[in-house]
This record gives structure tokens, sequence and C-alpha cells, in this order.
């Protein structure tokens, strides 16, 4: 995976609106592996295709 490949990928800031939950739910479901992401230094960032599967998984249940 390239530095390009991530310039459209989502911050946990983000995720957190998208999926209505608090910034350390949003962790805990990144640090479980539940979404595509990666760990930075500047923090973690999600692959948004995955953020939006993860999203219609929830409303389906």
């Amino acid at each position: 995976m390239k530095l390009k490949d991530l310039e459209n990928w989502m911050g946990v800031g983000q995720m957190s609106k998208r999926l209505g939950r608090s910034r350390q739910g949003v962790i805990n479901l990144l640090d479980e592996g539940r979404i595509r992401s990666v760990k930075t230094q500047i923090g973690w960032l999600a692959d948004p295709d995955d953020v939006e599967r993860f999203a219609r998984e929830q409303e389906e249940d």
C-alpha cells in the first residue's frame, strides 16, 4: 500500500460521526480489526468503503 492510497481514508472523528459512536468506541473497533485500517504516526485511518460496509451491517442488526 502506498501513501497515496490513504489520501481518502477516514480519520477517527469522521468515523465517529458516520457510525454514531464515540471516538473511543471507534478506536476499539479498529483495535479489534473489525474495520480495515492502519495506525499511523498521526492516528488511525480507515478504508471508507469498509466503514460503509460496517455501517450497513450495523443497520441490519
